[in-house]
């Protein structure tokens, strides 16, 4: 599984998401991963654009989570081993979704057709999910950014040399997992432990002498007089 993809596999799932319901709406317009220039907005309308504009790293460690993540592999021999890999990075992904055409009422419409995608599909998972990047029983959940503003907006556009627009802001979280092996043990099924009375060693093993815990024979009491 690639170690460094994630961030571009995420962006093509919610890419993914946005070509299906545009498809499904029978629509003109075309969806896009790419920078909300001036230029690539007029060569490509009518379209949906999708910008990764912001990206978070941080170290967490969920609830009843090990720190280190473990891995149960088999080898060549048929052995077991659990394998110890480093911290992965969780990824804060902040994304600006925003339309163009020619016409402003044909723009909201995009606009709102994209904004419906993520809404009728708020978590992508199994074969909706894009790359290599995820396991079996991944999902991405897609949150409706409250942090994005018209600040926010303006600020990501005007670096970008395009002017103002109406756009609405994503954000998705995932992990970036280390392929640093941190350690390796054998896969232990079962476990047997031998107990025995030292007083009476197995046959074949030392005696009680040797180990110097030999009984003492027992002391005989005779049994009282009669008088």
């Amino acid at each position: 599984m690639p170690k460094h993809q994630v961030i571009r596999d995420v962006g093509h799932s919610l890419l993914g998401v946005l070509r299906a319901e545009l498809s499904g709406a029978r629509s003109k317009g075309k969806a896009y991963l790419a920078a909300p220039t001036a230029e690539f907005l007029r060569k490509n309308q009518p379209c949906l654009l999708l910008f990764l504009y912001d990206l978070r790293p941080s170290i967490r460690v969920a609830h009843e989570e090990k720190w280190e993540l473990e891995e149960e592999i088999v080898d060549e021999r048929g052995e077991a081993h659990i394998v110890k890999y480093g911290r992965p990075l969780d990824l804060r992904l902040r994304y600006l979704l925003t339309a163009a055409a020619d016409d402003l009422g044909d723009e909201h419409e995009l606009l709102g057709l994209g904004m419906k995608a993520f809404l009728d599909r708020p978590k992508i998972s199994g074969e909706h999910l894009a790359g290599d990047s995820f396991g079996k029983g991944d999902a991405l959940t897609v949150y409706h950014d409250t942090d994005f503003t018209l600040a926010t907006c303006t600020a990501v556009l005007g670096g970008l040399g395009a002017g103002p627009r109406l756009a609405v802001g994503y954000q998705v979280d995932s992990r970036l997992y280390s392929g640093r092996e941190v350690g390796r043990t054998r896969r232990v099924r079962e476990r047997h432990i031998d107990v025995f009375d030292p007083l009476r060693p197995p046959p074949g093993s030392v005696s009680a002498k040797e180990l110097g815990v030999e009984a003492k024979p027992p002391r005989i009491v005779a049994p009282p007089g009669k008088k």
